[in-house]
């Protein structure tokens, strides 16, 4: 390490050593590393002044010996990690104990050296690893903390299980179902200590079977009675859960109590029957049953996608927020270092490849706000060919650098809308965006606006989007064609779920037709993707009810 690029600032160091002789041969070997990022800012000799400096102010770093005037052994490190546990501290001793080392760094030292059989070059090494072992520590813990509320936040059962049945991970909401307080409760037993006899064997052979075969139980339905003796329906799905070596040694369960779904499904069932079994008498009243039940069918899938984003819409919202801060925390490290001096010729290509992470991550943050916290629309007049003017302008690099054309199709006096500019803005640029990459290396953007009147027959356009529409009323349509490869059949019911995306890795998030979706739900309208005849590209069509 050269001045140019040694550290800026010192770890600040604690050190606790009532031997004069030994205090002073730490500073002198600290004081002969060069450019050590060190600095000893308080010597103490006795424990309780070690507690009133703890109590002030808050080191990088405690070296601590264990024989003091006031404590002595292993409980000197104890009370001082009890003190000050997220400092690390590196214990020196006059002991060459194995043993005891090894019980002290059991109990949270970073390290264990013996006074006499280390250099500077060896102390600061130590030091070094043991401030950024402690970090890491703490970010582990961070992480593993916000997964395990992510899990206990979950309405659904989570789980997991060992190779031979015991619970080794459990969820709030599975606690709940087995009657118990504390995860303690839980770890370590089996489906025999919660549930009957003949339940928990059926329970444990599906299990042994998952785990004995590698392959998953994906979403089966089965009956279940609780400790309580209540019977419950629960839908389950069991996957196996494997090491670095690719063994199973174990499986994770996600499960949801079904058991209002299945109780209404046989009253319906209950309903049917009653009624087949009158059918000349109740028919006509049994025709507009159907239409109800199929109405109400409609509305309940409306109403569970509907919360389903809502709730994924406020995890992306917290996910970004927690994640929104310390990405510019990053960026600004990044930049500062930039500008710094390196000896290794790799480090700038590597700050280049951290910022284009940091800038990619990013964007991510930028699309989960707009997909989970659409703000409220500013509507006015607006013309609609205008708007998709001025979008292709802004991606008029993409379209030059992908060596696309563009053709306008645009019907002249289009009626106004009632349109947020910026959000359809937004949309239009999205699509054209997706358009665009989807015929690398070149093609042909068609965009066409039309207007349409809706006459009830058939739908008029021939599939569901009409629903949004009544007869009579006329409609603005937006056709976006390209020619690229289209999306795959088996994958066109998913375009608009959050973080779906046929890009390679790095060239999308997943997320700009979900905002988009929303922006145009938000507006009335409607949005489809549908592939072209014979593999020739794919067309979006958005349709808008005049004013």
């Amino acid at each position: 390490m050269t001045p140019e690029n040694a550290p800026s600032e010192n770890f600040r160091v604690l050190l606790v050593e009532d031997n004069p002789g030994d205090a002073r041969f730490l500073q002198e070997i600290l004081a002969d590393e060069k450019h050590a990022p060190f600095e000893i800012v308080r010597r103490v000799e006795r424990l309780a002044e070690a507690f009133a400096f703890l109590d002030e102010s808050n080191p990088d770093l405690v070296l601590l010996d264990l024989t003091l005037p006031d404590s002595a052994g292993i409980d000197t490190f104890d009370k001082v990690h009890t003190r000050t546990p997220h400092t690390p501290i590196i214990v020196l001793s006059g002991l060459d104990d194995e043993e005891l080392a090894l019980h002290t760094v059991k109990r949270g030292a970073q390290d264990y050296l013996v006074k006499g059989h280390f250099d500077g070059h060896l102390l600061v090494r130590a030091m070094r690893y043991a401030v950024e072992r402690a970090h890491a520590e703490m970010a582990l813990a961070s992480e593993r903390n916000l997964l395990r509320n992510l899990v206990d936040n979950l309405p659904d059962y989570i789980y997991a299980k060992d190779d031979v049945g015991h619970y080794v991970i459990d969820n709030v909401a599975h606690m709940r179902q087995l009657h118990v307080q504390s995860p303690e409760e839980v770890t370590g037993k089996t489906v025999f200590d919660f549930f009957p006899e003949e339940i928990a064997r059926k329970f444990h052979a599906d299990d042994q079977a998952i785990i004995a075969s590698g392959q998953p139980l994906i979403n089966r339905e089965e009956p279940s009675v609780g400790r309580d003796g209540a019977e419950r329906w629960l839908s389950t799905t069991k996957v196996p859960l494997r090491d670095e070596q690719n063994q199973v040694v174990g499986l994770v369960c996600i499960g949801r109590d079904i058991t209002e779904r299945k109780l209404f499904e046989e009253q319906l069932q209950k309903a049917n029957g009653d009624l087949s079994r009158n059918r000349d008498e109740l028919s006509a009243a049994l025709d507009r049953l159907k239409q109800a039940h199929g109405e109400l069918h409609s509305v309940q899938l409306q109403l569970i996608e509907a919360e389903k984003m809502k709730s994924i819409g406020r995890l992306a919202a917290g996910v970004a927020h927690e994640v929104k801060n310390p990405l510019a925390i990053i960026t600004m490290g990044i930049h500062y270092l930039e500008q710094q001096k390196y000896e290794d010729k790799e480090v700038p290509a590597i700050l280049r490849d951290l910022d284009d992470a940091v800038k990619r991550a990013d964007a991510v943050i930028r699309g989960l706000l707009d997909f989970s916290a659409p703000q409220k629309l500013e509507v006015g007049e607006e013309d609609l060919n205008q708007i998709i003017e001025h979008s292709l302008l802004l991606v008029r690099g993409e379209l030059s650098a992908g060596g696309v054309t563009c053709t306008r199709q645009l019907q002249k006096n289009l009626p106004k809308l009632r349109l947020d500019r910026l959000k359809f803005g937004q949309v239009f640029v999205n699509v054209f965006a997706n358009a665009i990459h989807a015929m690398s290396p070149g093609g042909v953007l068609t965009v066409r606006t039309y207007t349409k009147q809706l006459t009830g027959v058939g739908h008029n356009i021939g599939d569901k989007r009409s629903e949004s529409f009544r007869v009579g009323q006329t409609l603005v349509v937006c056709e976006i064609d390209d020619t690229g490869h289209g999306v795959p059949e088996d994958r066109l019911h998913k375009v608009f779920d959050p973080f779906f995306t046929t890009k390679p890795t790095g060239k999308g998030t997943g997320l700009g037709l979900s905002v988009s979706k929303t922006i145009i739900d938000l507006h009335g309208g409607t949005i489809e993707i549908r592939n072209l005849p014979e593999g020739t590209g794919a067309r979006v069509t958005i349709m808008l009810r005049t004013t």
